[in-house]
Order: structure tokens, then sequence, then C-alpha cells
């Protein structure tokens, strides 16, 4: 479960097989500051969510909106342009609540 705002406008594409798909990114704030510049650090989490999650986020959510996310992992290998292959860390959104009004416009 992941709680934050959205980085940018949720997207819609066609996967492949004909399903409705975004990655959209959220900004999660971590619960404690840096002890090194006392300051609140943020992670940025992919995060792809399928069909009918995918088109009622698209219609309700714009970038800022605060939302929770309950998903699972997703490990994919990704070789680089230097030949080394690294573990790309991604989350399969199941279930995403709204936090913000849409009226708020992600406020």
């Amino acid at each position: 479960m992941l709680i934050g705002n959205l980085v940018e406008d949720v997207d819609v594409r066609k996967a492949p097989n004909g399903s409705n798909v975004s990655t959209i990114t959220l900004a999660v704030s971590r619960p404690f500051r840096n002890p090194k510049t006392d300051q609140i650090d943020t992670d940025f989490i992919d995060i792809s969510i399928w069909d009918e999650l995918c088109d009622i986020a698209a219609t309700y959510l714009k970038k800022g909106s605060k939302i929770a996310v309950k998903g699972r992992l997703r490990v994919d290998k990704v070789t680089l342009d230097t030949g080394a292959i690294i573990n790309r860390i991604s989350i399969t959104g199941e279930r995403v609540i709204f936090l913000s009004n849409p009226s708020d416009k992600g406020n």
C-alpha cells in the first residue's frame, strides 16, 4: 500500500492484448527526514493499472491528485545499453483510492 501524489496526468494506451493500460508515477514522501540534509526525501514509484481501473483513473485523476494504491510488486530484468542486466521494480496496481476530491484539481 502506497500513498502519494500523481506526478503527471493519467495517459491511457492499448496493450498488445487489446486491454487499456496506464503507467502512472506516484511521488511518495518518506515518513522521516534525511539526517544529512534535514529534508524529507521523496521516492518516485512506477505503477501499472489496467482496464476499468485505468479508465476511471484517467477520468477523475490529474497531476497532483493524492491517491492510495494497493498492489503487488513486479520485478523485470532490463538490459542496459552497456550490456549490464538490472532488476527494475514496479507495482501492478490492484486498487486505487482517491484521497482528494476530483473537483480539488489535485489539491
